[in-house]
């Protein structure tokens, strides 16, 4: 068997023709044809971006790396000679969207933009104004030397835990102020005190090195009294009553009936009103310093064993009456005449005391306020009243003091006191007999309608007239005083 000659050097016939065939250009081109081909297409060949480029995606024997770095005339003519096809590839798919979302504006990336922007734009202006100062810094440094204070800066503050701010110190009021080495802890109510009372009055110093050897001598309706001798004086001229009275900011009712207190005390002067010595705020106290009188009725009447006679009544319920004129004169009524409350010299002075629930007579009184056995019948009712109320417990003070106890004495619950004073029999005598004038005075003053009631005048003007006709028997003031005396023999 015949094996076939191998030819390294010659290609068979079928595949020369082939090749020969590629290599020789068709019959109707001719190189000068072909050549000015190639020129035309390289001038009009437009390399594309690299983006067009990598969309496309080119393919053949001139490659996208070889047009980006040859980038000339002869690669586009061996394109075109070599019959090199540079055909776009396959388009890229874009991916799907939901129906609108494309059209939707980036918010948050506009926003961001347009403050890179703006970052950007105020750098450039601080830079350009920076190298202007610079510049004229330099120039000014050039032309005069001048010393420039070195720019204050924040101190430095160690990175890492928040440093501690120092807070800032209390705001200075007037409560922290001090007057004569003390603090102020009520100002408010120290200011309106000193605005009521004249300067003379007023008490600064500590009362507890003022005043020595207090002892507790009663009670009134703002607070405890006690007796005390104030220091560098003599006993008989330095014993004064001190009453004490807790101040409480909230408290603003309490702190109307003190201040009234005080303003009658401190400015009535007349001799059968208690008067105000001084006054002064010590802590949260307020030590009210007044006139030191022997005993009041109600302790007079406790040490002995019998009532007061008709004209020892009559001799103290006429000086009554004449502070209770002053009282009214000045637009103001006591609203708790009792016993407790009328106070005794050891010269037989009388003087009206505790001013804790007067009120002006210049607006509409209809308090129930008082105590319950004294009270009229238009404060219990809660009525619009007068000053008359005062005649009213004047009245059943004067039977206390002949009786040695007030009406209704054995009845202990206010709501059955209240009952028999507007329902039940007037009140009257008990235990003594009267005569018949003074009876009819005390229902004279007992008028159960307000409007009728006589007035404080009236019935001073009334009991000096019966007195005048000798149908009442008024006692002196030097007989009270030995009454007094004789009760009280010790002068302490």
């Amino acid at each position: 068997m015949g094996m076939p000659t191998a030819s390294f050097g010659k290609q068979p016939p079928n595949q020369q023709q082939q090749h020969q065939q590629q290599r020789t250009p068709p019959p109707s081109a001719s190189p000068t044809s072909t050549w000015s081909r190639a020129r035309s297409s390289a001038s009009s060949f437009s390399v594309s971006s690299p983006k067009s480029i990598k969309r496309e995606s080119l393919t053949g024997i001139t490659t996208v790396k070889q047009l980006q770095s040859k980038n000339s005339l002869a690669a586009a003519a061996t394109a075109v000679i070599h019959g090199s096809n540079i055909t776009p590839g396959p388009a890229k798919k874009t991916p799907w969207r939901s129906p609108g979302k494309w059209q939707m504006p980036d918010i948050i990336e506009e926003a961001w933009k347009r403050r890179q922007q703006q970052d950007k734009r105020s750098i450039n202006n601080h830079n350009n104004i920076h190298n202007n100062d610079n510049n004229q810094l330099s120039d000014n440094n050039q032309k005069q030397k001048k010393l420039v204070p070195p720019k204050i800066t924040r101190p430095w503050i160690p990175v890492g835990r928040v440093p501690d701010i120092v807070p800032l110190p209390p705001p200075i009021t007037s409560s922290q102020t001090t007057r004569s080495n003390r603090k102020v802890l009520h100002p408010e109510f120290e200011n309106k005190m000193r605005k009521v009372l004249p300067r003379s009055k007023v008490m600064d110093a500590n009362p507890h090195k003022h005043y020595v050897a207090m002892v507790r001598i009663g009670s009134g309706a703002n607070g405890a009294v006690v007796r005390a001798t104030r220091q560098n004086l003599p006993t008989n001229k330095g014993q004064v009553a001190i009453k004490r009275c807790l101040i409480e900011d909230h408290d603003t009712n309490h702190h109307t009936y003190v201040l009234r207190e005080l303003r009658i005390m401190g400015c009535f002067n007349h001799p059968n009103l208690i008067q105000l010595k001084e006054a002064g705020m010590w802590k949260d106290d307020l030590w009210m310093a007044m006139e030191l009188m022997q005993c009041s009725v109600f302790n007079l009447l406790f040490n002995t064993t019998k009532g007061l006679s008709e004209a020892m009544t009559i001799r103290i319920a006429r000086e009554v009456l004449e502070g209770l004129i002053c009282l009214h004169s000045k637009n103001y009524m006591h609203r708790d005449v009792k016993c407790e409350n009328i106070l005794l010299g050891r010269d037989g002075q009388v003087k009206l005391a505790d001013f804790g629930l007067a009120t002006p007579l210049n607006r509409t009184n209809n308090a129930r306020l008082g105590t319950a056995k004294w009270m009229a019948p238009e404060v219990i009712a809660e009525e619009p009243y007068t000053a008359n109320v005062d005649v009213w417990s004047l009245a059943i003070t004067m039977i206390e003091m002949m009786d040695r106890v007030p009406p209704l004495y054995h009845l202990d619950d206010t709501r059955q006191i209240f009952y028999q004073i507007l329902y039940g029999k007037p009140p009257s005598f008990t235990f003594t007999e009267p005569s018949p004038t003074m009876n009819g005075v005390i229902r004279w003053m007992l008028d159960f309608e307000g409007q009728t009631r006589p007035d404080a005048q009236s019935v001073r003007s009334k009991l000096k007239e019966l007195i005048l006709a000798n149908k009442l028997q008024c006692a002196k003031q030097s007989e009270l005083g030995e009454l007094v005396q004789t009760v009280f023999p010790d002068s302490k």
